[in-house]
């Protein structure tokens, strides 16, 4: 019977562990260039957990919106990622940025995860 009792309890906690892992998110930093009137979505359908997110935008006219999404549910980040400025925000649990460029030319955004 302790034996039994022993087999269950391993197999529960590997079961919690497989069920409670997320991704670690890398690279760490890097480009994301954003398509002429178009948009990007990035760690769509990936589990990880929540993270603070900088982009930059070094380009001298053109704007983009930034947006989080989870549960279906889209956030405007406030302000958008206006020309040459950065903004940072928090990405939540199981959640993905998506940015959208309004203008007639590709945007190179820089990203960083803290």
């Amino acid at each position: 019977m302790k034996n039994i009792f022993k087999i269950t309890f391993a197999l529960a906690l590997i079961l919690l562990q497989l069920s409670c892992k997320t991704v670690d998110i890398s690279p760490k930093q890097g480009t994301i260039t954003v398509p002429a009137n178009n948009e990007i979505r990035a760690w769509k359908n990936l589990e990880h957990s929540s993270f603070s997110l900088h982009l930059e935008n070094k380009n001298a006219t053109n704007s983009c919106e930034a947006y989080t999404i989870k549960n279906n549910t889209e956030n405007w980040i406030s302000p958008s990622l206006l020309a040459n400025s950065s903004i940072d925000f928090i990405v939540p649990r199981d959640g993905e940025v998506v940015l959208k460029n309004f203008s007639n030319e590709n945007l190179i955004i820089n990203y960083t995860i803290n």
